[in-house]
């Protein structure tokens, strides 16, 4: 059998041989720990595993054209639960773990198995972390929960003993002839080569620059429509676009957050005085709005020259 599943994971192929053997086995443990260092693919891992498990046509493996996948794919399925930390906070409350065992409480809406993941699961705080453990005492059925962590000593003693426990290795290790080796590339596709399996380095490396460039010196609406002319087209760029823009932007949220290992680490160096939550929702809003443009025929280039714009805002305020 050929497992799509893990076509766009680079490395971690020990871990991988565990998940597919719950898959084929149909003995899926009712919490797992994957451990890490930052930016190995842990998430990606747990939705691929969600696919997977989920999948209408092909179970046990992925065929990322059901319903099931697709809507994963596209962030939609209701039974793939996100936690984390909400608004300004940096932690994850007890409102938040209430919320979960609120909605394991009952049945899954769609998929054979709900999956609830908790990430940074070291950042609950106490009374979430308690919350958290009586359900782990009495697990509910047909859900799954994966708290992902690269701190996982934080995590209650309590709590780890209750999880399978899945360890990441670090990306540089595993990933040598089988996906990116350029630093900076091994941080952006945080282990998978998903989106950029259509580009080489030198490319993704070309065009960062020249996005960094029109947002700290230039025009990056001028690059923006030099690159997508037509209104309503993305081209194959996109993609590349889209993720490199995610990455700017997470790295706006982890530094008002207080800082942390980051995708484009010349954001140290640069004041953001101009970085607030509300300018990071608004750049969130016209990211989600040029991924629904094949489907809802927005104007892309428009879109993505705004995003650049508030990009920059953000970065030379």
């Amino acid at each position: 059998m050929k497992w799509y599943m893990w076509r766009n994971i680079v490395g971690h192929e020990s871990l991988i041989g565990t998940l597919r053997t719950f898959v084929l086995t149909g003995k899926l443990p009712h919490a797992l720990l994957f451990a890490g260092p930052a930016g190995v693919g842990k998430t990606m891992v747990a939705r691929e595993f969600f696919k997977a498990v989920n999948c209408l046509d092909s179970p046990g493996d992925a065929c990322d054209a059901c319903r099931s996948c697709v809507k994963m794919d596209s962030g939609s399925h209701p039974d793939f639960i996100m936690v984390g930390p909400s608004d300004n906070r940096t932690v994850i409350t007890i409102e938040h773990i209430r919320g979960v065992i609120s909605e394991v409480s009952l049945k899954p809406f769609e998929a054979r198995f709900r999956f609830v993941v908790i990430e940074p699961a070291e950042r609950m705080n106490n009374p979430a972390a308690n919350a958290l453990l009586k359900t782990l005492e009495e697990p509910p059925g047909a859900t799954l929960i994966v708290l992902v962590t690269h701190n996982p000593i934080l995590l209650l003693p309590t709590i780890v003993s209750r999880c399978q426990v899945l360890r990441f290795t670090p990306l540089d290790a595993v990933a040598s002839s089988k996906g990116p080796t350029d630093p900076y590339i091994l941080r952006l596709t945080c282990g998978t080569l998903g989106g950029l399996k259509d580009f080489d380095e030198a490319q993704v490396l070309s065009v960062r620059s020249e996005i960094l460039q029109a947002l700290l010196e230039g025009d990056p609406v001028r690059l923006v429509n030099r690159y997508f002319p037509s209104q309503e087209k993305g081209g194959e760029l996109l993609p590349l676009f889209v993720l490199l823009a995610e990455s700017l932007i997470r790295d706006l949220f982890v530094l008002l957050h207080g800082g942390g290992d980051l995708v484009n680490e010349e954001l140290k160096r640069l004041p953001l005085r101009g970085v607030d939550y509300l300018e990071l929702e608004e750049a969130v809003s016209c990211l989600r709005s040029i991924r629904r443009g094949s489907n809802e025929n927005i104007r892309l280039s428009n879109a993505l020259g705004e995003l650049f714009m508030r990009l920059q805002q953000m970065l030379c305020a």
